[in-house]
């Protein structure tokens, strides 16, 4: 065998090993990433449900119900007998 076809094959069998531990290596960024991708999913999601939560709670103390009962009982304010008019 020549020293330029040894010389081909092991600059072919380098190239080759080089781009087995790229693979390897980006195979673990790409996995590594993906679990990261994941955990962020998940943080969203318990975000999103906290955040429905919260809606719901605003909605029902916004309730005109609870509003009344609370102008009622903490504040001490009725509705008055008679309504007046107020001119500018």
């Amino acid at each position: 065998m020549s020293p330029r076809v040894f010389l081909g094959w092991l600059l072919a069998l380098v190239f080759l090993v080089v781009s087995g531990v790229q693979v390897a290596f980006s195979t673990d960024a790409v996995r590594a990433r993906h679990k990261t991708l994941q955990s962020l999913q998940g943080r969203l999601d318990a975000a999103s449900e906290e955040y429905s939560r919260l809606q719901i709670e605003l909605a029902a103390v916004a309730a005109y119900q609870n509003v009344e009962r609370t102008a009622e009982d903490e504040l001490g304010m009725s509705f008055p007998d008679a309504v007046q008019r107020v001119e500018p």
